[in-house]
């Protein structure tokens, strides 16, 4: 009834077991259902169907069946049993608009109606009408009923744009059995109208069921399944025997000879909401408010102590995880303060990589101008080096797990979720920690702006600057994993001025 637009209502042990109330160009429709549960071995066959109650005129099923055509217009007939049926019966399985008359059915009318000539509903139709507008519906065990009606009732919900889960499915179908079980069990004296169920009140219900199962499923939402088409082009990668270190380079590129710089700027607004909003606020947001997320987020920037250069840095870093990695972030630690200050670390991924166990990429991020990364990497290094102390890993996982909402997020392995746990040993995070570090740097192989070559000048200086890194690193994180994203740029200024400005201009 819910996906056919011709009913009106169902009625529950009224005139018959069940009472589907059609409506078409020719007039109202009557389906009278009866729905046999008898347990037997054999069959449903001719003779049982046709066997009169101790001999009593229009007492068998075939003759009851028709004696429920008691009311004005058409009629038509069901029978839903778990039996199967005999092969005498077959030519009633077809649906009626699957029929083509005078058929084998016809044919079985006429039998019928010669052998039962007495046999008249009260609408003046004998069994050879019945015949023809008669349908037996096998339906088998109660639990292959069920799948099929959750798969029908799938299909309507999917017209009206929902996506329920299979646990809010079947509670949604509970729902309907439990009004029509109400229906069946009301009674017909004293509550007539609760024995009907219209297909009017049946659809409200229906889109109230699915508001709150949509509700429910925004509990739990997963929305960092989707991303930004990506911008940056990774032009080299190299790992260290161990795989505890590795190199990654990303390209701006030029376009036109001229370096994207507007183009970058534009990609890494389009990143803010998601990086500067919470998962439980980024599942409820709805399309027509993109523009206060946007606004939202911009705020969140404003608001931030200390350069805006490092959040730009943080951002790019986030995007290239992302993509990258795959991973899933844990919104908003650049904004978080403890006693006023920022954590080091702006950026908290969690990263599941096939055959490996679940990690948490702790990120360190840098814009660095010209003449200031020796002084930038010297600051990196104290940085991590303490960071691998009891009291700064239970600092960094105090921050996680309170902003972490792990309803939001892809399950995690046990090892992750103990290592998190607050009452667990500080130490168990360096079996779960990677370092990403992102050195988004005024590159002197762009500086002149663009050379054909510029791509094989770039591997050079990464190169160089990776190694540099590497042989200042701490001892402390000989056994913690370290991955350095390098961003070569013609000019840091020219990018935070544009960003800047297209801030400015959504806000």
């Amino acid at each position: 009834m819910l996906g056919d637009s011709s009913y009106v209502q169902i009625e529950c042990e009224t005139a018959d077991d069940i009472v589907a109330v059609k409506q078409s160009a020719g007039g109202t429709i009557n389906e009278y259902i009866q729905v046999k549960t008898t347990e037997k071995d054999a069959k449903w066959n001719l003779k049982e169907s046709t066997q009169l109650e101790n001999r009593k005129p229009d007492s068998s099923l075939i003759q009851k069946s028709l004696k429920c055509d008691v009311r004005p217009g058409q009629a038509c007939f069901r029978i839903v049993s778990k039996r199967d049926i005999a092969k005498v019966l077959e030519d009633f399985t077809k649906e009626l608009d699957k029929r083509v008359t005078p058929d084998g059915a016809t044919a079985q009318g006429l039998k019928l109606a010669k052998r039962f000539p007495k046999s008249i509903s009260a609408m003046g139709r004998n069994l050879s009408y019945w015949a023809d507008n008669f349908v037996w519906q096998v339906c088998g065990q109660v639990s292959a009923l069920e799948s099929t009606n959750l798969r029908l009732l799938s299909e309507v919900i999917e017209f009206y744009g929902e996506n329920p889960s299979h646990r809010q499915l079947k509670e949604i179908y509970a729902y309907f059995l439990g009004w029509a079980d109400d229906a069946a069990t009301a009674d017909v004296k004293t509550a007539p109208q609760d024995k009907i169920i219209p297909r009017a009140d049946a659809l409200t219900r229906l889109k109230a069921l699915l508001d709150s199962a949509s509700k429910q499923a925004n509990t739990f939402a997963k929305p960092y399944k989707s991303k930004p088409e990506p911008f940056l082009v990774e032009f080299h990668t190299a790992t260290e025997t161990g795989l505890l270190r590795s190199i990654s380079g990303f390209d701006v590129e030029y376009d036109f000879e001229e370096w994207r710089s507007d183009q970058f700027a534009d990609h890494l607004v389009q990143w803010l909401p998601e990086f500067c909003l919470r998962a439980s606020e980024i599942a409820n947001f709805q399309i027509h408010q993109l523009s206060s997320a946007l606004a939202k987020s911009i705020s969140m920037l404003d608001q931030t102590p200390g350069s805006r250069d490092r959040v730009i840095a943080e951002l790019i870093l986030h995007a290239i995880l992302r993509h990258r990695e795959n991973s899933e972030p844990i919104a908003c630690k650049a904004f978080y303060t403890v006693n006023g200050k920022l954590s080091e670390f702006g950026n908290a991924h969690v990263v599941q990589a096939e055959g490996e166990a679940d990690q948490l990429w702790l990120g360190i991020s840098r814009m660095i101008y010209t003449g200031t990364m020796d002084q930038t990497l010297a600051e990196i290094c104290n940085v991590l080096d303490a960071t691998i102390s009891r009291a700064a890993l239970t600092k960094e996982r105090e921050i996680i797990v309170t902003l972490r909402e792990p309803q939001h997020h892809r399950p995690n392995a046990e090892a992750f979720n103990k290592a998190l746990h607050k009452n667990a040993p500080a130490q168990d995070m360096l079996k779960v920690l990677c370092f990403p570090v992102l050195l988004a740097y005024d590159s002197e192989a762009l500086a002149g702006g663009f050379l054909a070559d510029y791509v094989a000048n770039l591997k050079a200086e990464v190169t160089q600057h990776y190694k540099t890194l590497l042989s200042t690193l701490p001892s402390k994180i000989q056994q913690v994993r370290v991955v350095v994203f390098l961003v070569p740029m013609e000019s840091i200024r020219q990018l935070v001025q544009k960003f800047n400005s297209l801030c400015k201009a959504a806000s």
